[in-house]
């Protein structure tokens, strides 16, 4: 059965009902359950059925199924969270922050630590104390740094990715849009943050793909302005940056273009 499935037969809500009503407000590990003091959501996962059936039994299958259930479908929990009454809602915010959160959150930046290197033209850091995670798109000398912020109820809350600084060779129609299908990657989709930085990356890859270099400054990015080369000469259809192109202009006191001497 698909996870849309689980959602349109209503299966999802009545699982999620159901494990709410059975997990308990403090979901700490009396002693007498087991050698340790975390909570049930920690506690390696028992589902044995045909056990004794009692209340920290129940508790603990309750917990861990809604921590996996997160883990592994966390759309389909994040729907249902908007649909419920606001005190069942509430409640489900606060368990979750206090308890499902931080073990996610650990794993998420496991994964985002396992990669913090460079990925071709694109580096990663993961900042697990202020819950942050940067990427940083380099092409030649200059560079653009995406954002992404977790929410304290991850991954029921709203991540949020922005710029931080320049944008290099992208218009902000083009960036913004960029953002807007990061955001929905990760806000409808079963997936990483990882694999949302990705596409991020893939989208920047075919930005510049197949882009010639300038061919006064043998640069595809100006190096003030971050512009791409895009006037071209009607002739020889060499393109050129036109910061570069102007200033050949004013220094050669010509109006020809710099590679085959054609009036431009």
């Amino acid at each position: 059965m698909t996870a849309e499935a689980l959602r349109e037969d209503g299966l999802l809500d009545n699982l999620l009902q159901q494990l709410f009503s059975l997990m308990p407000d403090s979901p700490e590990v009396p002693e007498s359950y087991a050698d340790t003091h975390k909570s049930y959501f920690e506690l390696e996962p028992i589902f044995d059925l045909s056990g004794s059936g009692s209340a920290e039994e129940v508790h603990h299958w309750a917990c861990r199924t809604y921590a996996e259930l997160l883990r592994q479908l966390p759309v389909l929990a994040r729907s249902w969270r908007s649909s419920c009454e606001r005190a069942l809602a509430l409640r489900v915010e606060r368990l979750t922050a206090d308890h499902v959160s931080p073990l996610l959150l650990a794993e998420e930046f496991g994964r985002l630590q396992a990669a913090d290197k460079a990925i071709d033209n694109m580096t990663v850091r993961a900042r697990p104390s202020v819950r942050e995670v940067s990427a940083v798109y380099a092409m030649e000398e200059v560079s653009t740094e995406l954002v992404v912020k977790l929410p304290t109820d991850y991954p029921l809350g709203h991540v949020v990715a922005d710029a931080a600084g320049r944008r290099v060779g992208v218009a902000a129609g083009q960036w913004r849009m960029w953002m807007l299908q990061l955001t929905t990657f990760l806000t409808h989709q079963n997936g990483s943050v990882l694999d949302g930085l990705l596409l991020w990356k893939q989208n920047i890859d075919k930005r510049f793909q197949g882009v010639e270099e300038c061919n006064i400054c043998f640069y595809v990015l100006h190096g003030s302005n971050y512009q791409l080369p895009k006037l071209a000469c009607r002739n020889c259809k060499k393109r050129f940056h036109p910061a570069c192109l102007y200033k050949w202009f004013n220094t050669s006191s010509k109006s020809t273009c710099p590679m085959c001497r054609q009036l431009f």
